[in-house]
């Protein structure tokens, strides 16, 4: 029932584009608006119009869809001509019988032996080749209208593809992100247990809290989160990492007092916070992490510095930020900027995002 709803609209919505296009091309052309004129427009555009819509119709529903599905040229030419001759034909009949005046009188010749005059009307061979090069337009036209809706489609698709490909990547980077996250977090824990401290209770709903927001986030690449609510979730994270260190100076986080009423893409700080506790020192307070959050209507600005730990040599860095990189890159093309300054003795990530 659908597809013959759609199959009617279709219908016509191109009848209505093609009688307006012939009988305003028609009406364009008229040097004369007489009664007389606008009849022969009418019939010549108007009701053969119409004849070779129907021509066309076909064509553009049946007969190319068919080619582009075989791609047959025998075919196409077994479609197409006994179509055309048929057409032609019957045009040629509707013309001789209801209006040969206007679609056949060609004039009229004198004929010296019988002195009268003979009135001249085309023939069939003669209307059949003309009508043979419109029959060729409107199957030209058919493949035209039938390949830009083609085009159309796979466009289309291939953006419903792209996006598809997108929101997968993402999902995927940010799933490696959460998990790259837990097994911090529970080695953070398990460092508090094996030394029995009485903070592990603490940590442990701490972590839970932070899974429960993880979570809680879709994995929709255009979904954002309020600030307020990454400033929490980063402050959590912060005290887990304090509760494991013993050190509290060891990290001094600024997060202003005053952010701006917008959202941004959740758990997209975390890393480079991660990063800082993974490589950096973060049980000395003399030497702290450094961890900075501002932002206006234009932009949010987030700074996370420490000093680098001379018992971690690996890479700085690792998996986490090369997937937020990826992420970000993802989800702020062209509205983010990402400066790194790595040296022997300090690194520091400075990402703005702008809104």
């Amino acid at each position: 029932m659908n597809v013959n709803r759609k199959n009617s609209r279709e219908f016509l919505w191109l009848l209505l584009l093609y009688m307006a296009t012939v009988l305003g091309m028609g009406l364009f052309t008229l040097t004369v608006y007489t009664r007389e004129s606008l009849t022969v427009l009418a019939i010549r555009e108007g009701v053969f119009g119409l004849f070779n819509f129907f021509q066309f119709y076909i064509y553009f529903r049946w007969i190319v869809p068919a080619f582009l599905r075989t791609r047959s040229w025998q075919r196409l030419l077994l479609r197409v001509i006994p179509l055309l001759t048929v057409c032609n034909s019957f045009k040629y009949l509707v013309a001789a019988k209801v209006f040969p005046t206007i679609m056949l009188y060609q004039g009229y010749r004198y004929d010296l032996m019988s002195r009268r005059r003979i009135e001249v009307f085309t023939t069939y061979g003669a209307y059949f080749i003309n009508a043979l090069w419109t029959s060729l337009v409107l199957l030209a036209a058919a493949f035209a209208g039938r390949l830009f809706l083609h085009w159309l489609r796979e466009d289309k698709r291939r953006a419903l593809l792209r996006q598809q490909q997108t929101r997968a990547e993402s999902g995927f980077l940010k799933m490696q992100l959460n998990s790259h996250f837990l097994i911090n977090s529970l080695n953070s824990i398990y460092a508090l247990a094996i030394t029995n401290s009485p903070e592990v209770a603490p940590a442990n709903n701490t972590l839970v809290h932070l899974l429960s927001y993880m979570l809680d986030q879709p994995d929709d690449i255009d979904f954002r989160s309020p600030i307020r609510e990454e400033v929490q979730y980063l402050q959590d994270f912060i005290s887990l990492q304090q509760l494991r260190t013993g050190v509290k100076d060891g990290i001094r986080a600024n997060f202003a007092e005053t952010l701006p009423d917008k959202q941004i893409a959740p758990m997209l700080l975390v890393p480079f916070v991660e990063n800082a506790f993974k490589h950096g020192v973060t049980n000395q307070p003399q030497s702290p992490v450094t961890i900075a959050l501002e932002g206006d209507e234009q932009a949010l600005s987030f700074v996370v510095s420490n000093k680098k730990s001379i018992f971690n040599k690996d890479k700085t860095g690792g998996i986490g930020l090369e997937n937020v990189r990826k992420r970000l890159q993802l989800i702020y093309p062209q509205k983010h900027e990402l400066h790194i300054t790595d040296t022997e003795a300090d690194y520091q990530c400075h990402l703005k995002i702008y809104w």
